[in-house]
């Protein structure tokens, strides 16, 4: 049994657990007392403006410069609090049974992350640090609680994140948004840094989460935060109290991102290169991650935009979580769902190609027809996702290794179809129907190349 200290040294000796490799797809879910007002400025090209996210309205609502704050004044008027949300958010719609079958069974994701505080202070858990949570108000119901049972209760992994290392504070409500002990640029002092270590601490105690998912992380170094402390702890607990295999993420200090965790979280981007280290990417269908009525249903991710998003992670030695905004009754708006339906379809086709699999030695490639081409690869089958159908002849590998399969086949609904092909000069060549199997959802199309090595795993 490994004993770890707060030391890089040490921590770094934690090895990523194989179920979060394998696993690919995670829902993320942004819910809170911002999810009443749900409101936020976009720009017409369905970027974040500098008012920020739909889940950070408490911010903008107190800020003069910020449209949030025009716009709390001439809808709700300036003698509403946010504190005023917090006891509208009624959660009347919720069933936490319904979310999880819909997560498991009609999206196919392997993992969820719920807000268990955002940067408002709110606590969706039974916590004994402060009473500003959803169990002695607003909703009046254990929210990280009852998620977490239905979600394991599917075999999925669940978590609840923590942005608390950085809170909006309001001086009138200190047990709320944060601590005094923070200065007027957000730098948390000893007395906040203590508070957010308790409510932290509690969360890891109180719901053994299968990662440890924090943010909040700008104003203050991993010394200043104590988060070397906390991943130790852990550590410690998930190997000698709960025996499960976590992982943690790189938000654990300013400026430290993508230098340690177990996982790196660019947010709203991907990378252009194959990562040695994991990573995963994270982000909304829509331009927040809380649910935003003001945004237009074409700002939101279409189904073909995330599953290439999707593949393209996948191909790289990435995850994705993706984010779900639900209203403030607890149902998930339509456009949402129609988006991770599309996604779950394409899943049930060509989830062979990604879950369980790994990154090939190359991770892209394109063919004659100038679509993009991905590759992941699994117990020797390399797996190339065309991301649109490709008529008559195209070929694979033309500058890339040589390539010599057993066979090549297509996956449809009804199974692996054989496709006709040929092996010259290295390359493979695949001659393409017309028109793609009526039984295919579509969107992209996975071919599966028999006993194929892969020189860049050890897998």
């Amino acid at each position: 049994m490994v004993a770890y200290e707060p030391t890089w040294e040490s921590l770094e000796q934690h090895e990523l657990p194989d179920w979060f490799d394998d696993a690919k797809l995670g829902i993320f879910i942004h819910w809170g007392a911002y999810s009443v007002p749900a409101w936020a400025p976009v720009t017409d090209d369905g970027e974040v403006s500098e008012s920020g996210y739909a889940e950070w309205y408490v911010r903008g609502m107190y800020d003069e410069d910020s449209d949030v704050y025009d716009y709390h004044r001439s809808t709700y008027g300036e003698q509403v609090e946010y504190t005023d949300f917090l006891e509208q958010w009624s959660a009347d719609g919720w069933d936490p049974e319904r979310w999880a079958t819909f997560f498991d069974e009609e999206v196919g994701a392997r993992y969820v992350v719920l807000t268990a505080e955002h940067h408002d202070g709110i606590q969706l858990w039974d916590s004994d640090v402060t009473d500003w949570t959803t169990v002695e108000r607003g909703p009046n119901r254990d929210i990280v609680g009852e998620l977490g049972a239905a979600v394991r209760d599917r075999d999925m992994k669940f978590a609840g994140s923590f942005h608390g290392l950085l809170n909006f504070f309001d001086p009138d409500n200190p047990g709320l948004f944060g601590h005094p002990d923070v200065d007027d640029e957000g730098h948390p002092g000893p007395e906040y840094v203590e508070f957010m270590n308790e409510k932290l601490t509690e969360l890891i105690d109180e719901t053994r989460p299968d990662l440890l998912w924090l943010d909040g992380n700008w104003k203050a170094d991993t010394e200043a935060y104590g988060t070397k402390e906390t991943v130790a702890y852990y550590y410690e607990q998930a190997a000698e109290e709960w025996d499960k295999e976590v992982a943690v993420n790189d938000r654990l200090g300013a400026g430290e991102e993508q230098t340690h965790g177990d996982f790196y979280t660019p947010e709203y981007e991907t990378f252009d290169e194959r990562q040695e280290h994991k990573w995963e990417a994270t982000r909304g269908l829509g331009g927040s991650f809380g649910y935003n009525r003001n945004e237009p249903e074409d700002h939101y991710l279409t189904v073909e935009e995330l599953v290439h998003s999707f593949v393209d992670i996948v191909s790289k030695n990435g995850n994705l979580l993706i984010n779900v905004g639900p209203r403030a009754d607890g149902t998930i708006p339509a456009v949402q769902k129609e988006r991770l339906r599309g996604l779950g379809e394409w899943l049930a086709v060509n989830g062979e190609a990604i879950f369980g699999t790994t990154y090939w030695e190359q991770a892209e490639d394109s063919v004659a027809s100038s679509t993009d081409v991905r590759y992941t690869w699994k117990d020797g089958t390399l797996y190339a996702t065309l991301f649109d159908w490709a008529i008559g002849e195209q070929t694979l590998f033309e500058d890339g290794p040589d390539v010599t399969p057993a066979s090549v086949s297509l996956l449809t609904a009804s199974g692996k179809e054989p496709v006709d092909w040929k092996h010259e000069d290295g390359a493979v060549t695949i001659d393409f129907d017309a028109n793609p199997p009526s039984d295919h959802p579509g969107v992209a199309y996975t071919l599966t190349l028999q006993d194929v090595a892969n020189s860049a795993s050890s897998s």
